[in-house]
């Protein structure tokens, strides 16, 4: 397990999944327990085989790994994978399907691929690592025209900046050393999956967006890529008395999809809901897990500084809502909603087949843009 102590320099002007940096903070170790997985990854080629790879991994760091993973590339795939910190595509991301700017899982070699892996075990959690399995193992393979194609090869890897784990640049002026912090950040996009990530001397700073999504929503084989956290919602919606109930619902019909959408600053849907003041113990606790269930995606010892965070906002500003069917099996639309941080979720469609969940920090996304 990663393990992380987050700076105390972090300024009061700090948010959940984004963060203003004081530049002087202390360098960290990283350790990674060992970590195996198997990821199945069908070709988007006809004629091709899918490719089964078990991949032991040694300790690394994200840097570490996503450095000799960029060393496998040749120079080609190298223009495309890596960009500047503030590269002009760095404030754009959507869930839509289509081509990115970046390099396309679907082109790398076996070795290539292997090495990727390995970055994402290091970068991710072993929960985190599954999440991202089911969302491409569930995408369908389908060429929709006009270069628009969707499947589990139609993903791309970016990093912003080059990843230099474990180590601190330095200056010398007039006889003393001042460190220089090292930034860089990635970004791994396709259809229903948005992860963008910055991170400055080996701590994460900001990651979001945060976006997952399934359609089907249900699938025969690898199950539901979202049930964890609508599932959490539905049992608080139930749990919440006709009072409680009136005030959750109070934001109208169900949205045909999430409201805060794809630009770099989100759009915050009005104010309605239940205060989590209003909230019992137990109903308090399952909010908490709903938001929490996401920072379980990264490394543990990454998240505390956003967990902590969360615990310590003022529950007078936290509202959870919810419209629709007052069942998941039916269109519904869900939000917790927070001065800074906003998290939806809709499955609005009358297939309910369709689901979107998407974290956005209200202040400091892209860091170093």
């Amino acid at each position: 397990m990663l393990k992380l102590r987050f700076p105390s320099a972090l300024t009061a002007d700090s948010r959940v999944f984004g963060s203003t940096m004081n530049w002087s903070i202390l360098p960290v170790v990283f350790g990674l327990a060992i970590l195996a997985f198997e990821l199945v990854i069908p070709s988007t080629n006809a004629g091709e085989t899918a490719a089964r790879i078990r991949i032991d991994i040694e300790p690394l760091d994200a840097g570490s790994a996503g450095q000799a993973f960029l060393e496998t590339l040749d120079e080609p795939q190298l223009q495309h994978a890596v960009g500047a910190i503030n590269a002009t595509d760095r404030g754009t991301w959507t869930y839509f399907p289509g081509p990115r700017v970046g390099l396309r899982l679907g082109e790398l070699k076996p070795e290539q691929r292997a090495a990727f892996d390995r970055f994402l075990a290091a970068a991710l959690s072993e929960s985190g690592v599954r999440r991202v399995q089911d969302v491409l193992a569930i995408e369908p393979i389908s060429d929709r025209g006009g270069g628009v194609r969707t499947g589990p090869g139609e993903y791309w890897i970016r990093f912003f900046g080059t990843p230099e784990p474990g180590r601190r640049s330095t200056e010398i002026h007039g006889g003393t050393t001042d460190a220089v912090p090292k930034a860089w950040a990635w970004r791994l996009e396709g259809h229903h999956l948005s992860l963008n990530v910055a991170i400055v001397d080996d701590r994460i700073v900001s990651a979001t967006p945060f976006f997952f999504g399934a359609a089907p929503s249900r699938h025969t084989d690898f199950g539901e890529p979202l049930a964890l956290d609508d599932a959490r919602a539905e049992r608080l919606l139930s749990s919440l008395d006709p009072i409680q109930q009136a005030a959750a619902r109070s934001i109208g019909p169900a949205p045909a999809d999430i409201r805060s959408g794809t630009e770099a600053r989100p759009k915050m849907p009005r104010e309605g809901g239940i205060k989590a003041t209003l909230l019992s113990k137990e109903q308090r606790a399952t909010l908490d897990a709903m938001v929490i269930s996401l920072f379980d995606v990264w490394p543990a010892g990454m998240t505390t500084h956003l967990r902590e965070r969360w615990m310590a906002t003022d529950p007078e500003t936290i509202r959870f809502a919810w419209a629709g069917s007052e069942l998941r099996g039916g269109p519904h639309y869900w939000r917790v909603q927070s001065p800074a941080l906003l998290m939806e979720f809709s499955n609005s469609s009358p297939a309910v087949d369709h689901a979107h969940l998407v974290l956005r920090a209200v202040e400091g996304e892209f860091f170093g843009r």
